[in-house]
Parts: structure tokens; C-alpha cells; sequence
């Protein structure tokens, strides 16, 4: 019997038995989990898993995690699982006959040799609890899970536990990082032993870090593991990258004789190295597409060039080693780059050398910095990796090892838009107008995707990007994507119904049609976490107001400047005649990491913003 559990077996699994504390907040509770992890040589993980859920309401079933992955290499045995329900009564039992057994392709990919071991529940009510159990041998040893004090928000742990004996060859290392103060740690010569109790949920708050520099987690590794057959060593980063060039990517650079001319006829009359890249960029995205591949070296070798070559298509791995072999045949440099792909920045964890990372890009060296090539979009421009690659450590594969090398980052400045326009009121109170916005860096991420929509989809994108506006009709759509400087310019025509609004004889006509700031985060009265923005953006915009004849401008707003660590913000009002206004505005918001303390200051600005976002200037008929 567990010390958790001091209770009769009738009622051990009742969610009354769980802590007040540990209630709030949680859709589930992790009462208990332990892994009992044997390594008994660099090639071989036995696991024995025991997990203890109970799910609180419908969000809380993501939690239960009844499922396992294996392959080749990995088998599973005497897999079981147990509900029961509130009362802490036994509601059904499943064995392993009893779990669906399926592919683990993902819907994208061609093929995956993983397979998934799933059970298909389907609760009737809440709370309940759900008692999973496993036994799983590898023979793979690259990557041992992390162990997390809490599985994820709104998920609190009652007790975790993770026991891993190891023997004497076998070197094993750990990692603590994020909030780990309460993270127990034993350990001796051949055991570590991590264990954490009562850890309550986190509640996602605006504008924190990401949850894994959050919450407290031990990284557990090897330095020499085992991966399909191969042996692997990962004492430090140039040691581990030199494993890779040598075991994962020589030989796969292997082009068929007529491309290779191919790709020399193409770059005949260049001599800028950067300049040839760039055609065979642009070759590699007009001849291939990505199709996700997971099979070789769990995942991790790409298909050989040729492959490729002949296929027309590739994942990650596969596409970026393809365009790295031709800028080879064509006597340019360039390297393997392993990195976490998303659009929250994560870093590859410099200080511990392990497989890491979920992406692969290519860099090819300059004098001083490096062009970073995202391989497998065909709409991503030339060395531009705003929004999913930008502003991280990244693993640089080189022949005479590897190197943590730090992306492109994109400034406040690089990420812009610039507006120009002009808009019309009638009488009545509506409005017709047009708008004229160029975009770059990650503002322009976000838009040169909308080229290739079809108008029902671009209008539902601008639809969304005008809703505070009622009674919207867009009359023209036309947008331009500056691949080579990677801008885009978005025309746009429309028309607004009873924009303006009435008090007596007076019309209100709001200042900003085209680009009001809505986004006012939750107030928090007891704030957990530091203040991240985690990118910068510039906003500018010109425009030209024309009232309807014979109405005389009654009021106007005096024009605002806002100051703050976190931005600036100003906006503008110039009469040039009576029936004509130009309304300018800016609004700066700065990258940047602040105390929790601050966080009052920055909703306080931009409850600013969003204020004087809203002013309105008064008219009636003359």
C-alpha cells in the first residue's frame, strides 16, 4: 500500500480523498505515478509504469494518457487499465487484448513504422478515476522521458515518482530546470530517485513565459546511448554533432549525375555564394513538397538525396539534406541544423547535451553570421524564419562537430505595418474607404500565406481582422507578395454601415476604422509569473477622413502620447479643412521580460491603447 493512500481499498481511488488545495483550478489531479526505470547497459530501458488519474470534468480527459507508442525496438507488455468511479468502486477493467492497436501516423505523414497502443473510453460521468499500468523494454536509450511536476495547466500532482537504477557502465546525467525547489532528489552511485508531492495546477496567465520554463522539470539523459543499432555518444554538443555528420548524414547526400548538372547550369554565371543559394532555393521549392517521412533512425536520419530527388518530395530532415547536397554540388557551404520548430521560441538547452529538437533548416555560412533556409514550406521566402524558426539556439551540424548557434531575431522595428488610407462618411453614417497595409517580418508571417486563399477565405481572414467592425462589406481584395524583400502589400476596399452613430443632431465618427488594438488581458489579482513579451511590433498608420458636405466639425480629441517600458503609443489629429481630416497613429509594443510586479503597469497601458484607440471625433449639419 502507498503512504499516499492511507485509506480502505473500498474508498482509495474517491476523489474526496484528494486535497482541497489540489482542487482548485484542476480539470484532473495526478494522485500517484511512479517510473521505475532499469538501465542495465547503454542499449537497454526497462520501465515499469504505474499511473493513477482522476479526471474532475470533460476538460480533464486529455489527462488519463491510456495509451503507449512502440516499434521495432520497443515492446509493451501486460498494459492495463482500471476505472473507477467517484465512490472509489471498481467500474470496468481492461487488459492489453482490450486496447486498440493502430498506426501512429499523424494524417500528413507518407509513412511512420511507429505504432500506438490506445484504450477507447468513453466516461459517462464525473469525476472518475483511471488506474493505467505497463511494462515497456527498449532497446533504444536516446531519449529518456523528462520528469515534470506538473503534467500541464490546470492539472495538479498529488505524488510522482521516478526510480532509475542504472549500472556501473551506464552514464547517466540530470538537469533541473524552471520552478524545481520542491523537487525531491535523491541520489546515490547507480540510482537517481525524483520525487515531488502535492504540487498544485498552474493557471496559464497573459503574457508569461512558456510553461516549460514554468514549471519545475528534471531533463534526463545519457551520455552514451543507443539509437537502432548505433551507439552514440553525447558528452558535449561538438562531440554529439560529429555522431550525427558521421552516423545520420554522410552517404545521404548521394545526387544522381544529371541533377548535379543540372544545378550547375543553373548558377553557371553567379559567383556570390548567397546569391547561387537562392537559385537552388528557389529549385528545391518549385520541384519538392513536404510530406512528413518518420522511419530510419527513429526519425532522425533523412532519406538520401537521391530519394528525394526522384520523388519530388521529403519531411524535414529529408528536404533540408536535399538542398544542403545541391548547394554542395554547387560549391556552396551550408549545414544541418537541428531546432525546435513553434511559434513560442524554444531553445535547444545548451548547458545539456541530448537529442533534442523537432525540426530541421539548413544554414549557410557568411562572413560573420549565417542565412537560415526553411526547406520544406514552397511559400516561405529565401532566408526569411519569422514566427517559427527566429530567435533560438539551435544545434549547427558541422563536420568537425556541433555548435549552439543563436537564429535571426526580429526587432520590434523588423516586425511592421504601415497603413495608408482613407475613408468617407455620408450622411446616414456609413462608411466607404480603402487601405493600403505593407507588412514585414513577423507581421508579415502572418499575410503572405493569404496570396495563394481563395476569396471566400481571404474575406473570413479580414472579416476577423475587423471585428469590432458591424455591418462590414469588403468590395475588393487585392494582395502583393514581395517574395525577394519579404513584404507584403494588402489592398483593400470597403464599406461599413452605420459607422458612425447619433446623439440628437450630432453624429459620432470613430477615428480609427482600420486597425483598432482589442486585446486587453485578464486582470490578475495575485499574479505567479514573470512578465514575457516575447515579440515586438511596430504600428503606423496615415489616414485621410472626409465628412459629409455641409456638417461642421463639433469636437475633436485632443491626440494622445503614452510612454512606457513596455512602448509608446501616440495618435494625431490634423483639420486640413473642414471636411477633411487626417488621423495618424502609432502604437510601439517592445519585447521584453518584466517582474510580475509590472504586470498591473502593462494591462493598465494597454487599456490605454485600446481606449484611445476608440475616440471619436463630433459633427452635425452646419
Amino acid at each position: 500500500m502507498w503512504a499516499l493512500f492511507a485509506y480502505s481499498q473500498d474508498n482509495l481511488y474517491t476523489s474526496k480523498n484528494i486535497p482541497e488545495d489540489l482542487l482548485k483550478s484542476a480539470n484532473s489531479v495526478l494522485r500517484f505515478e511512479k517510473h521505475t526505470i532499469d538501465i542495465p547497459n547503454s542499449s537497454t530501458i526497462k520501465t515499469a509504469h504505474k499511473r493513477v488519474v482522476t479526471v474532475l470534468n470533460k476538460r480533464g480527459n486529455r489527462d488519463v494518457e491510456a495509451y503507449m507508442y512502440y516499434d521495432d525496438v520497443t515492446r509493451i507488455k501486460n498494459a492495463s487499465v482500471v476505472i473507477y468511479d467517484d465512490s472509489g468502486k471498481e467500474v470496468k477493467k481492461y487488459k492489453q487484448r482490450d486496447f486498440k492497436d493502430v498506426s501512429a501516423a499523424d494524417g500528413i505523414s507518407l509513412y511512420i513504422d511507429t505504432r500506438l497502443l490506445y484504450l477507447d473510453f468513453t466516461p459517462t460521468s464525473y469525476p472518475y478515476t483511471v488506474v493505467v499500468e505497463s511494462e515497456i523494454t527498449s532497446k533504444n536509450t536516446a531519449s529518456i522521458p523528462s520528469f515534470y511536476a506538473n503534467e500541464g495547466y490546470y492539472s495538479s500532482t498529488e505524488e510522482k515518482i521516478f526510480e532509475i537504477n542504472y549500472a556501473d557502465e551506464v552514464n547517466l546525467k540530470h538537469k533541473m530546470y524552471g520552478d524545481y525547489n520542491r523537487i525531491k532528489v535523491e541520489e546515490s552511485q547507480n540510482s537517481l530517485r525524483l520525487v515531488i508531492k502535492n504540487s498544485p495546477s498552474l493557471v496559464p496567465e497573459d503574457y508569461s513565459p512558456g510553461f516549460r520554463n514554468i514549471v519545475g522539470r528534471v531533463a534526463i539523459a545519457l551520455n552514451d546511448f543507443h539509437l537502432e543499432g548505433l551507439d552514440g555518444d553525447a558528452r558535449d554538443w561538438r562531440v554529439f554533432g560529429q555522431w550525427m555528420n558521421e552516423n545520420l548524414l554522410q552517404g545521404a547526400q548521394d545526387l544522381p549525375e544529371e541533377t548535379i548538372t543540372q544545378a550547375k547550369e543553373l548558377v553557371k554565371d553567379i559567383k556570390d555564394p548567397i546569391a547561387k543559394a537562392k537559385i537552388i532555393y528557389d529549385f528545391v521549392q518549385n520541384k519538392t513538397r513536404y510530406i512528413s517521412v518518420q522511419v530510419g533512425i527513429g526519425g532522425w536520419k533523412p532519406m538520401l538525396a537521391s530519394q528525394v530527388d526522384e520523388l519530388g518530395y521529403g519531411d524535414c530532415k529529408a528536404l533540408t539534406n536535399y538542398t544542403k547536397s545541391l548547394l554542395e554540388a554547387v560549391g556552396v557551404p551550408s549545414y544541418y541544423t537541428i531546432l525546435y520548430g513553434s511559434r513560442d521560441k524554444r531553445d535547444i538547452e545548451d548547458d545539456f547535451t541530448a537529442i533534442q529538437g523537432n525540426h530541421a533548416i539548413l544554414s549557410v555560412p557568411t562572413d560573420d553570421d549565417y542565412v537560415w533556409l526553411e526547406c520544406t514550406d514552397q511559400e516561405v521566402p529565401f532566408g526569411f524564419i519569422a514566427g517559427f524558426t527566429d530567435d533560438r539556439d539551435v544545434l549547427v551540424v558541422k563536420p568537425d562537430g556541433g555548435k549552439i548557434v543563436h537564429t535571426k531575431k526580429y526587432t520590434t522595428q523588423d516586425n511592421y505595418q504601415i497603413m495608408n488610407g482613407s475613408f468617407t462618411i455620408d450622411a446616414s453614417g456609413n462608411a466607404q474607404g480603402g487601405v493600403s497595409i505593407k507588412s514585414g517580418g513577423l507581421q508579415y508571417a502572418g499575410k503572405y500565406r493569404l496570396v495563394a486563399e481563395n476569396q471566400d477565405d481571404k474575406k473570413k481572414y479580414y472579416y476577423k481582422f475587423w471585428n469590432y467592425l458591424n455591418n462590414v462589406s469588403l468590395t475588393n481584395i487585392n494582395i502583393l507578395n514581395n517574395r525577394d524583400e519579404a513584404i507584403t502589400t494588402e489592398n483593400i476596399e470597403l464599406e461599413v454601415e452605420n459607422y458612425a452613430s447619433f446623439a440628437g443632431d450630432e453624429m459620432l465618427v470613430s477615428l480609427n476604422l482600420f486597425n483598432r488594438y482589442t486585446a486587453l488581458p485578464d486582470r490578475v489579482k495575485n499574479r505567479m509569473f514573470e512578465v514575457e513579451i516575447s515579440r515586438g511590433f511596430k504600428d503606423e498608420e496615415t489616414i485621410e477622413i472626409n465628412l459629409p458636405d455641409g456638417f461642421e466639425v463639433v469636437s475633436v480629441p485632443k491626440g494622445e502620447q503614452l510612454k512606457s517600458p513596455f512602448g509608446t503609443y501616440s495618435y494625431s489629429i490634423k483639420e486640413v479643412e473642414n471636411s477633411k481630416i487626417i488621423y495618424k497613429r502609432s502604437f510601439i509594443f517592445n519585447e521584453g521580460t518584466y517582474s510580475k510586479e509590472n504586470y498591473a503597469k502593462l494591462r493598465s497601458f494597454i487599456r490605454s491603447v485600446i481606449r484611445n484607440d476608440q475616440q471619436k471625433i463630433v459633427i452635425k449639419k452646419q
